[in-house]
């Protein structure tokens, strides 16, 4: 049922389609006048545009609007909105390509959404308008925490124009206008009956179709004061495979793993006695032979054995990992199940109504609703966000017979301490069908891994899907009259109300069933006979008190939480595994990460087990709402010298409810998981765990509010003749932490003469923090950056903490309250002219503004860098002790001996302090040599950073990240556009050129960035691929040229538009070049290059001898007629920008307008 009218049942999808495309706007012009039949010039309206709540000739508006029409739209060739919005040479940054939103794309937060972005400047910082009302932001954010208007979630069909201020509109529209706003118009008076229909198709992706259907009907009464509007529109989208995609080609690689083995915790000094079939020695030679170290490397044995679905063998290794650590894993090409477009079903309606009861009141209105359901890339394969422990089973660890037969292993084997609450130790025996067992074909010793399904063989099955729903009231009272000595006044008091929900669903493996499992107590019907509150941690071996245990050495790594909510295993799992004995029997099942699980059917895993473990959820479950009051009233004032003075009052009122429900296994979870015991053994701290495996910070739970009064003014003084001025001011209140704004703009046209216009404009922005970032926090997420304390040398205080010194790390990023973050603001310039000629140059408009903006505490993610510095210092003050160091050997999970002091000056008196001295000639670290000997990880930890326990390589697992107010970010540059309009005996004609030069995006006084984007000292980002996160690539030249001819009749008409974005630095190269192997290194490139497309499009207007039938439209084209070679860029697997560039290669298209 729907969210908001619970008489609409739920439909498919919403489809809209807003547009603003700055590539034809003197087309669109052209276009006006070819169909008023180059009437002769008549007066110019004075209308309302966007940027001025007073009346004026658009022409000589002071600040740079551009207008987009429908005629613009349609010449795009578009499907959706996005189509359309991407070609803007002032948009910039977008996420709304698949894989644009980098490690998050599988997560689907974005899937299917559209969002602006004006200069670069960020979602947030653009503001969009529907009627020039503000439009509820989507109930779903960026990585960086950004909140946008999904525009595809506005139907086209009732689009009538778009227009964009590309200048700061704060002082007169409030908060977000930063970058400018977008004002999408809608066909509020349409008269008349349209039927449209479009299909398209990526011409390789066979039978896969975007297809669009929509009606629009307008009635007005016979004196045109009634007028009503209704429309719908349907849009279907099929998905599409990445081996579809424009960049699919021998480099691109899309490979998942198989099977579910994990790391090994294969220790001699505990007694272990792996299965040797295992150890993957091409792995290890691999490894050695690029720098790497010697360690063991593991692999399923059956992977060499087995074939995917469609028959091709499984292999181990990517081609892309990372130098010196070649991964072993067992897997199977994947890519089929990739998706390059979504599948999408959208359905939306619309409607407007408006009656003029006189000149003095007009009563209008307008509403719209839309359903999306996006079809998420699925292969079938599920996977829990974390590890859980695997205990080995009984006797899997040999004894030391010194020790009476006791082995340190043993401890970690399923049912050791069950004498302990009154059952028989089990033994081998009793447990038969251990999937981990030497017996059974699994590695012989403990293992931490991950539990999925359905990876093996791959084949689809489930269905992803996202589920969005939007609705929009507006309603008003406007009109004109005359006071004051026969003055004209107007006035417009309205409210609107819009709505959105946004739904992801999937499938999540539930935390305490899945940890039962993996030790053979999982199942509907299964009963662990021990008890779930047992001290292992302080608990002895059979043998003497004296002796250690396995939980002594690695307790704390496999109980070990990585941030707030999330664990490696709870204490109760391990409890119950340690203390039962019927493990796999009595209904007790067994979870088998390994091959054998589809080789054996006696070690299968059941269908029961894995319904009982795998719910499906509501991974985001979000509501918007967005309820806003207007009053407006403008009006002459007195004459001046150069025409009459005016004046504009308001008063606006919002009420904003953000609200999240998070499903029941993340809140309330497992709200009182043991955390610790007393000397007695008795439980005494407890915590909260997300019985999801995510973190509390991943899915939120909120509802919160904010109430927003603001009040402004504008005026218009046009002090000399054939001057244009704007004066206008805003106070905007949000009370709480984020006050109130004052916001000023001061805008001038000069015409001083007919054909020339000059214009300028000054304006003060702000953009107040999001709700959920000052409440709650970003969105989880993963981060590369530069880590000084990836290098060995620095870890063994060799080497300064230094960006010199440091080395990339991955980490995930997690988020947290921003209570005290503020306002940015931002001061913004423009200047510019408009030339139109006339006499032997008529035809010809050249438009040139130069821009500016200087953006002061930038609400901004807390650059990863700035949340290790704590650490960083930690680490420093550890390191001048000597007491405080071990062998670097040491630290890993299967060491001989875990933590081995050093002594690092006799070891540097006898190896030296050159790094190199302590490595052989394959660049390996010399055990027991002067670079072993690293500061000891325990001495250096600090809250919100976590690494990974048994390292030696100093690998991060989480950070925690706020939001910020940083610094400052200038950015500059200009937008020139070019069109002339000529007549020919064959026709008519217009070429025209758009172009937008970014000059600079420098960030300066960011905390954190003291070593610029991605450490590379770069602070500049234009021209660049920025950091992903506080600026997305930003290429420094995009401009498009187009060419139009139609026959004098205007039945038939062609447009090619070439399309160029220019060459930019690739500022991830030096991390990829210097972590990459050798393939790696071989393909990579410091720059993205420079691109061209070419669209084409023919038009055919027939007019029917029977006026009944209308008029009707056929239009064919091809978008990236000639498949334009994409710019290659190492981003994993997608190997080009998503950011920049459209994946889908050529796209034919075929549509009718049939108009009445």
């Amino acid at each position: 049922m729907s969210r908001w009218l619970v008489s609409i049942n739920k439909a498919r999808v919403m489809t809209g389609v807003l547009s603003s495309v700055a590539c034809l706007p003197l087309y669109a012009q052209q276009s006006t006048q070819n169909n008023a039949q180059n009437a002769e010039q008549t007066e110019v309206e004075e209308v309302v545009v966007t940027g001025s709540y007073l009346r004026g000739s658009p022409l000589d508006a002071p600040s740079p609007v551009t207008s987009v029409d429908r005629a613009s739209m349609e010449a795009q060739g578009a499907s959706q909105i996005w189509d359309v919005i991407k070609n803007l040479e002032i948009n910039s940054g977008s996420i709304s390509n698949e894989g644009a939103d980098g490690s998050n794309a599988a997560l689907g937060n974005l899937s299917g959404t559209a969002n602006i972005n004006l200069r670069n400047l960020g979602e947030n910082s653009t503001l969009t308008l529907v009627n020039g009302k503000r439009q509820v932001a989507a109930a779903t954010t960026t990585p960086s925490g950004g909140e946008f208007v999904d525009i595809n979630t506005i139907p086209l069909v009732m689009v009538d124009r778009v227009e964009v201020l590309t200048d700061g509109g704060s002082a007169l529209y409030g908060s977000d206008a930063v970058a400018g706003a977008v004002n999408i118009i809608m066909r509020t008076d349409f008269e008349g009956l349209e039927l449209y229909g479009d299909v398209q198709n990526i011409e390789s992706a066979g039978s896969r179709y975007d297809k669009t259907g929509s009606v629009i009907w307008g009635w007005a009464n016979d004196s045109g004061d009634t007028n009503l509007v209704l429309a719908g529109e349907i849009f279907r989208r099929d998905p599409v495979p990445i081996t579809a995609a424009r960049f699919y080609d021998e480099r691109s690689e899309f490979t998942g793993v198989v099977g579910g083995l994990g790391t090994l915790i294969n220790q001699g000094s505990f007694g272990a006695r792996l299965n040797q079939a295992y150890i993957n020695q091409d792995a290890i030679d691999q490894a050695v032979a690029e720098g790497g170290t010697d360690a063991l490397r593991y692999t399923d044995p059956l992977c060499s054995q087995l074939t995917s679905a469609d028959g091709s063998p499984l292999f181990t290794g990517t081609r892309t990992a990372q130098r010196g650590e070649p991964s072993s894993s067992c897997r199977e090409e994947d890519a089929q199940w990739r998706l390059l477009t979504v599948g999408m079903e959208r359905d939306s309606l619309s409607a407007a109504f408006s009656h003029r009861f006189n000149e003095a009141a007009e009563f209008y209105s307008f509403a719209q609703w839309s359903q999306s359901d996006i079809e998420r890339s699925d292969s079938g394969y599920v996977s829990a966000r974390g590890p859980s422990f695997f205990l080995a089973q009984p006797g899997a660890h040999a004894g030391v017979p010194a020790w009476g037969g006791y082995g340190i292993g043993q401890t970690a084997e399923l049912g050791y301490f069950a004498p302990a609450v009154g059952l028989s130790r089990p033994t081998a025996s009793d447990i038969p069908n251990a999937p981990i067992a030497l017996a059974n074909g699994g590695p012989n010793v403990p293992m931490s891994g991950t539990v999925q399904t359905g990876n093996f063989p791959r084949s689809g099955g489930n269905t992803n899907m996202n589920t969005t729903e939007t609705m929009g009231l507006q309603a008003g009272v406007k009109g004109e009259f005359y006071a004051l000595n026969d003055r004209r006044f107007n006035y417009d008091v309205g409210v609107s109300w819009s709505g959105t929900s946004f739904e992801l669903e999937y499938q999540t493996f539930q935390r305490d069933r899945a940890e039962l499992a993996v030790n053979g107590l999982g199942g509907p019907n299964c009963t662990p006979n021990g008890v779930s509150d047992f001290d292992f941690r302080s608990a002895r071996g059979a043998v003497s008190p004296a002796l250690p245990t396995f939980w002594d050495f690695l307790g704390d790594t496999f109980t070990q939480e990585y941030f707030p909510g999330f664990v490696h295993t709870t204490r109760e799992s391990l409890s119950l595994a340690l203390t039962s004995n019927n493990h796999g029997q009595d209904g007790c099942e067994f979870y088998n990460p390994f091959l054998t699980s589809v080789t054996d059917p006696d070690l299968g895993n059941s269908q029961a087990l894995m319904d009982w473990m795998t719910p499906t959820v509501l991974r985001s479950d979000k509501r918007n709402q967005l309820a806003v009051f207007d009053a407006v009233v403008a009006g002459e004032m007195f004459e001046m010298a150069g025409g009459m003075s005016q004046f504009a009052l308001g008063v606006q009122y919002r009420q904003q409810n953000n609200k999240s429900i998070a499903p029941t296994l993340n809140d309330p979870g497992l709200p009182n998981a043991i955390l610790g015991w007393d000397a007695s053994g008795n439980v005494d701290e407890t915590h909260y765990v997300s019985n999801n495996y995510e973190c509390s910070q991943c899915i939120f739970n909120y509802d919160l509010d904010r109430n927003v009064r603001a009040i402004f003014s504008e005026f218009s003084l046009p002090l000399l003749n054939n001057v244009e001025t704007q004066f206008a001011l805003r106070y905007e209140d949000y009370g709480g932490s984020v006050g109130g704004e004052l916001t000023p703009k001061v805008a001038a046209s000069w015409r001083p003469i007919e054909e020339l216009l000059f214009r300028g404009s000054f304006s003060q922005s702000f953009r107040a923090p999001n709700l959920a970032v000052i409440e709650e926090g970003l969105e989880a997420g993963q981060v590369t950056f530069r880590d000084p304390l990836r290098n060995q040398a620095v870890r063994a205080g060799l080497a300064a903490v230094s960006n010199a010194n440091a080395e990339p790390n991955t980490t995930y990023s997690v988020g947290a309250p921003a209570p005290d973050v503020g306002n940015e603001s931002a001061n913004t310039f423009s200047a510019g002219f408009i030339w139109t000629p006339y006499g032997v140059l008529d035809g010809l408009s050249v438009t040139t503004d130069f821009w500016r903006f200087e953006v002061k505490d930038r609400v901004m993610p807390q650059p990863a860098i700035s949340s290790i510095s704590g650490e960083l210092d930690a680490f420093a003050s550890a390191a001048t002790n000597p007491a405080n160091y071990v062998l670097n050997s040491s630290l890993a999970n299967d060491a001989a001996q875990p933590y081995v002091a050093c002594d690092p000056n006799a070891l540097e008196a006898q190896w030296g302090s050159d790094p190199q001295a302590s490595q052989n000639e394959a660049g390996q670290v010399i055990e027991g040599s002067r670079l072993d000997c690293v500061v000891d990880p325990r001495e250096y930890v600090v809250p919100n950073v976590v690494r990974t326990q048994g390292s030696t390589e100093g690998a991060l697992v989480t950070i925690v990240s706020s939001t910020i107010n940083a610094g400052e970010v200038i950015s500059d540059g200009f937008d020139f556009k070019l069109g002339y309009g000529w007549e020919m005996d064959m026709g008519r004609f217009r070429a025209s050129m758009d172009f937008t030069y970014v000059n600079q995006y420098t960030l300066k006084d960011v905390p954190g960035l003291e070593l610029g984007l991605l450490e590379t000292g770069v602070f500049d980002a234009a021209g660049t691929t920025g950091d992903g996160i506080l600026v997305r690539s930003l290429p420094d030249k995009k401009g498009n040229l187009t060419l139009n001819w139609s026959s004098h009749d205007l039945r038939h008409s062609v447009t090619v538009i070439n399309r160029f974005i220019g060459s930019y630095e690739d500022l991830a190269y030096r991390n990829t070049f210097e972590n990459g192997n050798d393939y790696v290194r071989s393909v990579v490139q410091d720059k993205v290059d420079s691109y061209n497309s070419i669209d084409l499009q023919y038009s055919y207007t027939h007019e029917w001898a029977d006026s009944r039938l209308g008029t009707s439209i056929f239009t064919i084209g091809a978008l990236d007629a000639f498949n334009a070679t994409l710019p290659y860029r190492y981003a994993g697997a997608l190997n080009y920008d998503a950011s920049v560039f459209d994946g889908r290669g050529r796209r034919l298209y075929a549509r009718a307008l049939l108009q009445f």
